[in-house]
């Protein structure tokens, strides 16, 4: 089995919805889609030894998650509406932003794309550090994931 290292994976979105891709800055710990799938209850008087019975209900596409170094002059990061992070955290919510995730593959491409909005922002000002923030965005629909 191979295994592939994370370092060097890029985040990347278009505020715009599009497809002009314009890699996220500073960009450190990342994670998701976690993904999830509800569950529709359809147990009766006539379950066998009276165990619930389940079927598969919606898919969630779930939440992104990544920890930066805070700029606030880094325009990906910026409240410029169109452009930054924070912009689309208090946008009308009227476009969603495409987010591509390029996983570092020893051979070939992996890409993750979804669309999502930014849920939630948490910057940190850390005594002995740098200023830092955690950002996760909420993916709506179907994330694709595309291996080359």
């Amino acid at each position: 089995m191979t295994h592939h290292p994370s370092f060097g994976t890029i985040l990347s979105f278009d505020p715009a919805g599009g497809t002009v891709y314009v890699p996220i800055g500073q960009v450190r710990d990342q994670g998701g889609p976690n993904m999830s799938r509800g569950d529709i209850d359809v147990t009766d008087q006539d379950s066998t030894l009276g165990y619930r019975e389940f079927l598969p209900g919606l898919v969630d596409g779930g939440d992104y998650t990544f920890n930066v170094w805070f700029d606030p002059n880094d325009t990906t990061h910026t409240q410029g509406v169109g452009t930054g992070l924070l912009g689309d955290f208090e946008g009308d919510g009227c476009t969603l932003a495409a987010f591509e995730v390029d996983l570092n593959m020893c051979s070939g491409t992996a890409i993750w794309t979804f669309d999502a909005y930014v849920n939630s922002f948490s910057p940190t000002q850390n005594l002995e550090g740098s200023l830092e923030a955690e950002f996760s965005v909420k993916i709506s629909g179907k994330p694709t994931l595309a291996v080359t």
